[in-house]
Order: structure tokens, then C-alpha cells, then sequence
């Protein structure tokens, strides 16, 4: 019998600024060899502020001298609990320079969630935005009593705090600034090695309490290498850092690879005014997860309902010659005249107003993109492709320029002998990927899980089921685990299902459930409340809060009607039978989301247990009594009725 096929990935060389190197060894270079090139540009009060390579690096030093000064040093950890800033990037290199490790945490992540981490890590210095995320470590009370300082960076709200060491960013800049002598703290950067850890990234923990990844330079490196040669990413392009750095991509994406390459990075001012700010920087270089993806479609669904009718045909008009443009049909008659004048009249202007005009490579990560939004977006114009991997095993695959696949998860991504041996892929008995690639360094004080994953010589077990097509490209179906049987023996993909209904407009989130116990798969939807409030508004339907809205016949009408476009993808017994709209929408505060907005299966399967009953049970309706957390921590529940869709009888 023959073995298994093997993919390998492209090896390419000549690009050598990474070779042997650190972050901190990196941005040292940066500053002598582009001293006076922008790195980072920050909007502050409206306005973008630009700092140089040799600015940054200065600041960098300044800080590492600032937090040697109270006592931190190699062997220590800085926890980071903030939105993307220009800060928290200063903050982690200068940790990093000094021998010791760096950890990112959602900024809205719960006091529970925070104090795991913290504790887990055993960091005893944190880095807080500001009072909302000081006020949450004092809330854990175990980890802020063995706090040896709380820096922030705002100071609005804390000024009568002194229950603890709490100490300013700014003031500890100043306490860095007392001290010229970088000599030691640049021998430290040229110590340090490719192998040491640079990063603890926590996994999501859908499954369970969030492990702690290590992450070294080498890897780090590496696969911001990869991003580069897969895109053709070329210096002095803009990045916008939107993505927390506490995803193990964005520290690839958005920390490492500006160094690397070198490009500049952006820094938002707030995240609700990302959007404006796209506009105005016109990134070439941006990612997004699938759900921020999926919303920027819905503000273009929602804007199109606005508007005239003539209008809306016109759109309509428009998108579909970009997706024939995209799909490759080509004549003569289309490259000259349709195609420009489809791009004048309508695609141009949505590039414009979604702030993706310059865009030369942008990517969607966190788990699959529905194929329909994937063509959407390059109808638009919009060069977006699929990245593949993991906090584990890093980047594994992406689409690039002249991928037209969009049921892929695009091809493995290159290397550079120098840094890592080229990357092997194979799909074994079980029909899960496998790879020989250059992994972390293991779980923080997790040997047992670290060994699970397999090593280097076997190949490391990804845990996902895929196919890989005759062109080497990936198709993601998913995890291993959560494939799922019904009682007849028919398997289904719970993702694939999920993935492709969030492509529509009306859908927020949305998740199946069927079991060897069952005898067909049900969905619960979560709906989109703007989007669906405006679909009401047009259609003249009247309602007052979103329980109402969410169970209004022509809605559930709409969501039945994709239900049944997306069930028609899959094997006839594999399809979505019956489903709910939920009369609330999924938190993450409520434990039925995790903080990159991944489904907690589990715990929706437990608070919703009644509405799954009832559609297998053929209920034309529940009611539905579910607790909420409200934003000041108190408890209620909300009494709502919610109507069973039976397909065929969604009325």
C-alpha cells in the first residue's frame, strides 16, 4: 500500500535581515540602517503622529531602563492588557530586550479570565491601558496582591487611587530617561537567540482553560517570514494593527513582520473609529478575523438598504460584473468597456468608503471564511485571501495575488532554509493534516500537552480535518473533534455549516448541533441586530426590542431562506432541518464566546438546552427563559418566546 502524499511547501532565499535573529536585535537594526523612516504613525486627537525607526528604538530602551529600575529583569513576566497602541508595541520590545517574556490579553477579556492568565503566567508586572483595566486586575484579588506594579498608560479616573504600586507609564519613561547607560542593555539584546521564548500566546480555550503557548524569536520570525514571501510584501507598505496581539498571528503579522520587512504601522485611535481610519491610510497590508470581515460586508448590506431603489439595482449591477470579473470571464468588450465601468460606477466607491483602495494583500484569520464572502470581497476589487494556521504550528497556508479558489484555505506557505526547513503537509488515515515544520516551544507548564501534538520527525497533528486538491490547496472542513455523526452514520462539518450562514447579511453567528443520538442537524441563529433592524425598517415592520425583532416572520423568513441556500452545499442528510432565532444576542462576557469571538459549544449546548429540545421535539414554539449578566455585574433573565422553523414551515 502507498503511503500518504506529500505537499512541500516552496523554500526562498536571499532575504538574510532575520537570520540568527531577535525582535529586539531587529529593531536595532531598523534604527541604523533606516534611522529617520517612519515606523509607527499613532492618531491622537485626530491627528496621525509619526515616530522614526530611531525614535522607536529610544523609546524602547528608555522603557526596558525605566522597568529595570523598579525591579523587573530576565526571567520575568510583563503581562499586557490593551487595545492596539503604540505603547503596548514599546512596551513588550523593551520586556523582550531585557531577557524576560511578554504576554498580551484581550483588553475585554473578565476579571475571571484576566486573573487565570495572570496567574498562570505568574506575571508580577502588568501594563493596563487604563482605569477600566487597572480596576479588573484589582478585582482579582490573588494575582493584584502578588502584583509587584500596575503601570498604566491613561490616567484619567486614577488619580486618588493608592491601594497599590500603581505607577504611570509616563513616570516610568521619566525614570528611564534619568539613566543613559545603555551599554548593558544592549550586551542583553546581543545575547539573546533565536531559540529564547519572546511570547507566551493563550490559546482560546474552547474546549476548556486557555494554555499558554511559548513563543520564540525564531519562530516569530519565521513566520512573519512567511507572510512576506507568500504576498510579495514589500517595504515601506502601511499596516493598520487592529488584531489584539494576544492572537499569535498579529505578533507575526503586526509586530514582527513591520521590522522584518520593514513597513509602517499603524495605530488607531480608538477601535470605533477603525473604519474612518482605514479611509484616511489606505493600508496596502491588512487582517481581519472572519467575523470583522463579515461585518464590513454587512455595513455595505446595510447602506445598500438604504438606499433608492435605482441605486440599489445599480450596486447589484456592479457586483456582479466584479464577480465575473473575478471568476476570470474575459472578452474584449468586458476588459474595455464593462468591467472599467462597473469599477467607476459602483466597486470603486465601495473600496473607497471601506478604506481597501491601496490594498495589495489582506487577509482573513481566526478560522474559515465563507466562500461567498470571499468572493464578494474580490468582487469588490479587494485582493482578500484565507490565512491557515495555528498558535502552535504558526502560519501553515494562505491564498496569494492569482489564488481564485475560495473554497481553500490557499497553499502552503514558503520558508527560508536560513531560518526553517521548508514545511511538509499530509492528510493521514484519519483525515487530519500533518506537517514537519518549525513548531513553538511547548505549553507553559503543560509537558503532557506539548507531547499530544507530536514532535518534529513524526510530523505534529494539527487536530483538524482537511483535503488538499490536486493544486496543493487546502480545504478546511474541521476540527477533528467537533466533526460530528448522526444516528444514521452520516457525517457533517458543524464549521463549514457555520461559516458559510455567517455569509449572510441577517446572521451574526450561528451554531449547529446534531449527534449520534439525533437524527438531523439543527441550527441556532443568532441575527444581526442593526442589519436586521434596517431590513424591518424598509419592509415596514414594527417591533421594540431585539427579542421582538429577532422572531418577526419576514426575518425568520430571510434566515430560512439561507439556511436552505447553505444546506443545499452538503450531503441531503447532512442539512439543517429545523432552527431558532435567539432572542439574545451571544457574549463573550457570558461565557457563550470566546475573546476572538469563537463559539464555546458546550455552554450554549447547557443555557439553550430547552430551544434544542423543542426543535427536535417539533414544537412550533418555546418559552424561553435565559439568565444575562448586564455590564455592572448583576444577574437577570429574560423571558422571551421563541418560535420553532420547521423548513418549509419558517411562517
Amino acid at each position: 500500500m502507498s503511503g500518504p502524499r506529500i505537499f512541500h511547501a516552496e523554500t526562498v532565499t536571499g532575504h538574510r535581515r532575520s537570520l540568527g535573529a531577535t525582535l529586539p536585535q531587529l529593531l536595532q537594526r531598523n534604527a541604523v540602517e533606516f534611522p529617520d523612516r517612519i515606523a509607527i504613525r499613532s492618531k491622537r486627537d485626530g491627528i496621525w503622529r509619526p515616530k522614526t525607526w530611531s525614535m522607536i528604538r529610544d523609546e524602547v530602551l528608555e522603557t526596558a531602563r525605566g522597568l529595570a529600575s523598579i525591579g523587573f529583569d530576565r526571567g520575568d513576566v510583563l503581562a499586557i492588557v490593551s487595545e492596539n497602541r503604540e505603547e503596548s508595541f514599546v512596551g513588550e520590545l523593551a520586556a523582550i530586550a531585557l531577557g524576560a517574556v511578554s504576554v498580551s490579553i484581550f483588553p475585554d477579556s473578565t476579571a475571571q479570565e484576566l486573573g487565570f492568565i495572570l496567574g498562570h503566567c505568574r506575571a508580577r508586572y502588568i501594563l493596563c491601558e487604563d482605569q477600566e483595566q487597572v480596576d479588573k486586575v484589582l478585582a482579582c484579588t490573588e494575582a493584584a496582591e502578588a502584583m509587584r506594579a500596575i503601570l498604566y498608560i491613561e490616567p484619567r479616573g486614577l488619580w486618588d487611587y493608592d491601594t497599590h504600586p500603581l505607577i504611570s507609564l509616563a513616570s516610568l519613561r521619566e525614570q528611564g530617561a534619568a539613566y543613559k547607560d545603555n551599554t548593558w542593555i544592549e550586551d542583553r539584546i546581543s545575547e539573546a537567540g533565536p531559540s529564547d521564548i519572546a511570547v507566551y500566546c493563550y490559546t482560546s480555550g474552547t474546549t476548556g482553560k486557555p494554555k499558554g503557548a511559548m513563543l520564540s524569536h525564531g519562530f516569530i520570525l519565521d513566520n512573519a517570514f512567511r507572510l512576506m514571501a507568500s504576498l510579495d510584501i514589500a517595504p515601506n507598505g502601511n499596516y493598520l494593527s487592529y488584531i489584539s496581539p494576544a492572537w499569535a498571528a498579529e505578533q507575526f503579522m503586526g509586530i514582527a513582520l513591520p521590522m522584518l520587512t520593514p513597513l509602517v504601522l499603524h495605530f488607531a485611535e480608538k477601535p470605533e473609529t477603525v473604519q474612518a481610519d482605514l479611509r484616511e491610510i489606505g493600508p496596502e497590508f491588512l487582517m481581519f478575523t472572519p467575523r470583522q470581515w463579515e461585518m464590513q460586508a454587512s455595513e455595505v448590506d446595510a447602506r445598500m438598504m438604504d438606499a433608492p431603489d435605482w441605486q440599489y439595482s445599480l450596486y447589484q449591477w456592479g457586483l456582479q460584473k466584479g464577480r465575473e470579473k473575478a471568476a476570470g470571464k474575459e472578452s474584449l468588450w468586458r476588459r474595455a468597456v464593462v468591467y472599467p465601468l462597473a469599477d467607476q460606477l459602483v466597486l470603486k466607491g465601495i473600496r473607497d468608503w471601506l478604506g481597501l483602495t491601496n490594498t495589495r494583500a489582506v487577509l482573513s484569520g481566526g478560522s474559515g471564511l465563507s466562500a461567498e464572502l470571499f468572493e464578494r470581497f474580490r468582487a469588490f476589487g479587494v485582493p482578500l485571501g484565507n490565512l491557515y494556521g495555528s498558535s502552535e504550528l504558526g502560519l501553515i497556508s494562505t491564498h496569494t495575488s492569482t489564488s481564485k479558489s475560495p473554497e481553500t484555505m490557499g497553499t502552503l506557505m514558503p520558508s527560508d532554509p536560513d531560518i526553517a526547513p521548508p514545511m511538509r503537509a499530509w492528510v493521514d488515515e484519519k483525515g487530519q493534516l500533518r506537517l514537519h515544520v518549525l513548531a513553538f516551544s511547548g505549553y507553559l507548564d503543560d509537558p503532557e500537552a506539548s507531547t499530544d501534538l507530536g514532535t518534529t520527525e513524526e510530523g505534529f497533528a494539527t487536530g483538524d480535518a482537511v483535503k488538499i486538491d490536486a493544486n496543493g490547496e487546502l480545504i478546511f472542513l474541521d476540527r477533528l473533534k467537533d466533526l460530528r455523526r448522526l444516528r444514521s452514520g452520516q457525517a457533517y462539518p458543524p464549521q463549514f455549516l457555520e461559516n458559510h450562514l455567517r455569509a449572510s447579511p441577517l446572521i451574526r453567528d450561528v451554531i449547529v448541533f446534531g449527534d449520534e443520538e439525533r437524527d438531523h442537524v439543527i441550527a441556532l441563529i443568532n441575527v444581526d441586530a442593526e442589519i436586521c433592524g434596517r431590513f424591518a425598517e424598509r419592509a415596514g415592520l414594527s417591533y421594540g426590542t431585539f427579542p421582538e425583532l429577532s422572531q418577526l416572520a419576514p426575518i425568520r423568513e430571510e434566515v430560512a431562506r439561507a439556511v436552505e441556500r447553505v444546506s443545499a452545499i452538503v450531503d441531503p442528510g447532512a442539512r439543517i432541518v429545523s432552527f431558532a432565532n435567539l432572542a439574545k444576542e451571544l457574549d463573550a462576557d457570558e461565557a457563550e464566546l470566546t475573546r476572538s469571538r469563537k463559539l464555546r459549544r458546550s455552554a450554549i449546548q447547557q443555557k439553550y438546552a430547552a430551544i434544542i429540545e423543542a426543535l427536535y421535539a417539533g414544537e412550533p414554539s418555546v418559552h424561553s427563559q435565559i439568565e444575562v449578566t448586564y455590564r455592572d455585574g448583576r444577574k437577570g433573565t429574560l423571558n422571551a418566546e421563541v418560535i420553532m422553523n420547521h423548513l418549509g414551515a419558517a411562517k
